[in-house]
């Protein structure tokens, strides 16, 4: 049990703080025990009997007081020899003003087998230190910390992204008019339109399909009209490691649209090899395919995969379609070579042969 030296207020020996006047009991705190054996017993007085002098008795038998009083001891006391003084010690010298340095307040000893408190239901929680304790206080015993204190309430995730906990600047006022309310609704319903569109891009293939075409074919407009000029390239020897008889190699690369090339589909894919006389940078090809007088008739390419003479590949997807397609390339800057392997095939339920009616490339200058 531990006693607070200010208010008096009796708590248990694990308490640190009085719930009496909230005062810090590890300073201000003593134990019951030692209190009780701090203070002394009361012992009486000592009775000192003094030298008296018997009264005379009268001739009747009766005593008579004595008119003077009772008689004192003779004897005189005995004086006490003087010792040296006792040197007071030096006062120092203060200054006016000057905080004069405070005695250190001791720490109260922890309590020794003090048994832990009995925890109840209806405890009360800090929301400092989490110590539970009894309903009838009101400061904590652990940190001292009021106990009627709300708990705070930790902001949403959304608040810390934006910055719930710096100081916002006021917002402007909000303009009013016709031309103001135009202004907001014309925003809101475009970024309805918008948000509709996304998600449309996002579920719908084939409208994502078109988005892609017109925004490919934007940018290629955007490229002729300010960007840097393609022209066309033709390569000075065109091989291939297979052909049927009548549609060689080079018919792929005569500028003709009535001629193709034909391979037959085995294990090994047909590969065409174009060479140029100097470096080449290609961005850009014109790609038919099949057989232009029958197109089911053959199989037709569906990926080009290139090879250049630097080392690096390039795939190049393609539609099953008799019309030209315009496809961009890339990754061959310095290349004198290209091999162009058919490694993919829109297949044909006529046919055995794989044909590619015309390849046109252009490189940028």
């Amino acid at each position: 049990m531990i006693v607070c030296a200010k208010c008096g207020e009796r708590s248990a020996g694990t308490t640190r703080f009085c719930p009496g006047c909230g005062s810090f009991l590890d300073w201000s705190g003593t134990d019951a025990e030692q209190q009780a054996q701090a203070v002394p017993t009361a012992q009486p007085a000592p009775v000192v009997e003094s030298a008296r002098v018997a009264a005379p008795v009268g001739p009747s038998g009766v005593v008579t007081p004595d008119p003077i009083g009772p008689q004192q001891s003779a004897e005189p006391p005995t004086p006490t020899s003087p010792g040296p003084p006792t040197p007071t010690p030096p006062t120092p010298a203060t200054q006016f003003g000057a905080q004069q340095p405070a005695d250190a307040r001791p720490l109260r000893a922890k309590a020794q087998g003090a048994e832990p408190r009995v925890l109840a239901e209806d405890d009360l929680v800090c929301v400092g230190c989490r110590t539970r304790n009894p309903v009838t206080r009101k400061l904590c015993m652990g940190c001292g910390r009021p106990l009627d204190e709300p708990e705070p309430v930790k902001p949403p995730w959304w608040k810390w992204w934006r910055g719930g906990d710096r100081e916002r600047k006021p917002r402007k006022p909000r303009r009013r008019g016709t031309l103001a309310a135009i202004w907001r609704w014309t925003r809101r319903v475009f970024l309805a339109i918008l948000a509709v569109l996304a998600v449309l891009y996002g579920i719908i293939p084939g409208f994502r399909g078109s988005v892609n075409k017109e925004i490919t074919e934007g940018r290629k407009w955007v490229e002729r009209q300010f960007g840097t000029q393609l022209t066309p390239v033709r390569p000075t020897k065109v091989t291939a490691t297979a052909a049927t008889p009548g549609h060689e190699a080079v018919l792929v690369a005569d500028n003709a649209k009535n001629t193709y090339w034909a391979a037959p589909t085995g294990a090994a894919e047909p590969v065409l090899v174009f060479t140029f006389a100097q470096p080449v940078d290609l961005r850009r090809a014109i790609v038919r395919v099949g057989d232009p007088a029958a197109f089911q008739a053959t199989h037709r390419p569906a990926k080009l995969h290139l090879v250049y003479s630097t080392g690096k590949t390039f795939d190049v997807p393609l539609a099953d379609t008799p019309d030209p397609q315009t496809v961009e390339i890339g990754g061959s800057a310095g290349a004198t070579e290209v091999e162009i392997h058919v490694v993919e095939v829109h297949r044909s339920l006529q046919g055995l042969d794989v044909a590619l009616s015309e390849i046109e490339l252009f490189e940028q200058r």
